[in-house]
């Protein structure tokens, strides 16, 4: 069984569901079962978002410096639940990063292997995942979209609520409901590991990208891949 390696901490709470649904996704009936995982939970790398805006201290040093303890232990795969920390993996050399696995890519191909091209996607996620479109180019066959920036702002409400460990889960069950009728989509992305908190069922295809992360770390770790 291969190790995982998690850098986490962005926020604590994702992390904390995310290594949930490791445990719980892996098929074990003994402790020793489990997958040997490695948890980098750092919390001191600075805010993605702020960055991203006013150009305050990057990420990416903090990120690399994790990294690289990580495959110090070592680990063979590192995953990060947080889809702001994974735009910045463009700037990371392959050789930091090599490996190093993408949550938006891999709830991307998720999607695309159940849902048929043309259909309608939305993404719920953070100020970055929202401004910089970074689901967009992995969804080119779809129909992507944008909604305003008022319901931006709801959506980054109710992922700081959730980062406060507030239950706020009726309030997002009610405004998504609204939102699939006001846009007809066919799919949602849950684009902040956040959001594993309040999700829910709908009458469409709903696809967390924490749990979609989760599930590719079982998959390759215990050689299901």
């Amino acid at each position: 069984m291969k190790k995982l390696g998690i850098l986490g901490g962005m926020g604590p709470y994702a992390s904390l569901k995310f290594y949930e649904k490791i445990l719980n996704l892996t098929n074990a009936k003994k402790d020793w079962e489990h997958i040997h995982t490695i948890i980098d939970s750092n919390t001191s790398i600075p805010s993605r978002t702020r960055n991203y805006i006013y150009n305050e201290n990057s990420p990416v040093p903090g990120m690399v410096k994790s990294i690289k303890k990580l495959n110090e232990y070592p680990v063979d795969i590192i995953a990060i639940p947080c889809n702001s920390a994974c735009y910045f993996l463009d700037v990371i050399n392959d050789d930091e990063k090599n490996n190093v696995i993408n949550i938006i890519e891999i709830t991307s191909n998720e999607l695309t292997n159940k849902l048929k091209k043309g259909k309608k996607v939305a993404v719920f996620g953070g100020y970055i995942t929202f401004h910089a479109q970074t689901y967009k180019k992995y969804l080119k066959e779809y129909e992507y979209i944008l909604h305003n920036e008022e319901e931006q702002e709801k959506i980054s409400y109710f992922i700081e609520k959730i980062k406060l460990n507030e239950d706020i889960k009726d309030e997002f069950t009610e405004f998504t409901s609204q939102y699939i009728k006001k846009y007809e989509i066919d799919a949602l992305i849950l684009g902040c590991t956040e959001f594993s908190y309040v999700k829910t069922d709908f009458d469409i295809l709903v696809i967390d990208s924490n749990e979609e992360l989760a599930k590719y770390c079982v998959n390759y770790c215990v050689g299901t891949d």
